[in-house]
């Protein structure tokens, strides 16, 4: 019985050291709070980059307070503390929204250097950049904001100059290596050519990103080069040396190179000879690859050409029987309307959208738009062909040649073409909406209008049906 008081006595203690410490932090969270946040408010606005002194005070002033808070001295103290570090990081903020104009090149300059890590790659300068920034922003918080711009523009160079470094060890840092490698095993000597050449795209890149730093792609291209240059003229160095050293090399060499060409143009069923050179093989083996080229060339046209004939079937294919059947049926219609008339009437065309039924058959008097009586038999035919597709938006176009006045000639196409309508609906019996008409005068010729001829076929009459819906 004792022993059970003795734990619900500790339990009590334990629950009561709990809600002390609870109530602890509750209270300090309330004396802290407001300027804990205001703090990492300003540390997220980088007031320890832009305001240091002030920021740096700020900070400070905070952690006596905090000392002060655990040493539990006075509450006074404690806030008087908080005032002082409120004030300064008030006081903070507004150098920050100053220094963001004032320095905005600068930290624009140092975000660039940063991210190509010029920090780490072009650590000196990057520091000198890191000096003179402080200064100005310093500058800034004491109210000199004259001779902070002009020392944020020292470190705004020093930031560039730090980037350009930094980018350009990283993209010339190989080639540069090659290059004084191979200077050094005197390939400027020994394969001039090609060590001038890696040297010549050293320099052309170098001078590529002084002048545009962000040409990185260019740059990596011409740097890759240049190392490929650089080992090549190594390579010829290390070579040449060694045949120097013995004449009988020299023999040697040949004879591997005919060894590398005889297997080649063993692959053709060629036996080459070297009596007269390397000029045999080399035309042997030419010629076939030209052959095979050939060859090659002719079986991509067959795929092709098969490919083609595979998807027409795969396109019929995987069309379902009522888009066949509509597909069978359109063209049935299609090949009815062509039916309708001879060469000399009409031509009928299809261009996936519009069947176009060309009316050179039907000619006017001069300067008139009276039909003929002569013409409504193939006026007729043109009705039957309007029956094929009785739901389908009927277009009439009319056309003239170029001769005589060209406002006059479009105000006639559009006269004939209206007469045309006028027939068809008073026949027919169909809607006017259905069926409208324009005339273009002579700008859509189909022929010629420098011969009788062609001057016949573009004074037409055009049946557009629109079949695209």
């Amino acid at each position: 019985m004792i022993k059970k008081h003795v734990n619900i006595k500790l339990l009590v203690i334990f629950l009561l050291l709990i809600t002390s410490v609870a109530y602890s932090q509750d209270a300090k969270d309330s004396i802290f709070g407001d300027v804990q946040k205001k703090i990492d408010d300003a540390r997220d606005q980088s007031a320890e980059l832009l305001s240091p002194e002030f920021y740096k005070n700020a900070v400070e002033s905070f952690q006596e307070a905090n000392q002060l808070y655990l040493n539990n001295e006075s509450t006074r103290d404690v806030r008087e503390k908080l005032t002082e570090a409120d004030r300064y990081v008030t006081r903070a903020m507004e150098v920050v929204n100053l220094a963001k104009i004032t320095l905005k090149e600068p930290m624009t300059a140092r975000e660039d250097a940063l991210k190509v890590q010029a920090d780490q790659l072009a650590a000196e300068l990057f520091k000198e950049g890191e000096n003179k920034f402080y200064a100005a922003a310093t500058e800034v918080e004491g109210g000199d904001i004259d001779d902070a711009r002009d020392t944020g523009s020292e470190a705004e160079e020093f930031f560039r100059k730090a980037e350009l470094k930094s980018i350009k060890d990283t993209i010339l840092g190989e080639a540069r290596r090659l290059v004084a490698q191979a200077r050094d095993a005197e390939s400027h000597e020994v394969a001039p050519t090609t060590f001038q050449y890696a040297q010549n795209l050293l320099n052309e890149t170098e001078e590529l990103l002084t002048n545009n730093r962000y040409a990185k792609e260019e740059a990596t291209r011409k740097a890759e080069e240049c190392e490929y240059e650089a080992r090549h003229a190594l390579y010829l160095t290390n070579l040449i040396v060694t045949l120097r050293g013995d004449e009988r090399n020299w023999e040697k060499l040949q004879l591997s190179y005919e060894d590398v060409l005889t297997g080649l143009a063993s692959q053709f069923n060629e036996n080459p000879r070297y009596d007269a050179g390397l000029n045999n093989a080399v035309e042997i083996i030419q010629t076939n690859i030209i052959e095979l080229k050939t060859e090659r060339d002719r079986l991509r046209a067959e795929v092709a050409k098969l490919q083609e004939e595979y998807d027409v079937v795969r396109e019929e294919a995987t069309l379902s029987s009522a888009e066949l059947a509509r597909k069978q049926e359109l063209e049935a219609k299609i090949e009815k309307v062509k039916s309708l008339f001879t060469a000399s009437e009409a031509k009928v065309a299809y261009d996936s959208e519009n069947l176009v039924i060309s009316l050179h058959g039907l000619t006017f008097p001069s300067g008139k738009s009276i039909i003929q009586p002569e013409y409504f038999s193939l006026l007729s035919k043109v009705q039957e062909a309007i029956k094929t597709f009785p739901e389908k938006h009927i277009l009439l176009e009319g056309h003239t040649d170029s001769q005589g006045n060209a406002s006059t000639n479009k105000r006639l196409s559009e006269e004939r073409a209206s007469a045309v309508r006028e027939y068809i609906i008073a026949n027919m019996g169909i809607s006017r909406e259905q069926v409208t008409s324009v005339g273009y005068g002579s700008e859509k010729p189909v022929a010629s209008n420098r011969t009788a001829e062609g001057r016949a076929l573009n004074r037409r009459i055009d049946i557009v049906i629109d079949l695209s819906k």
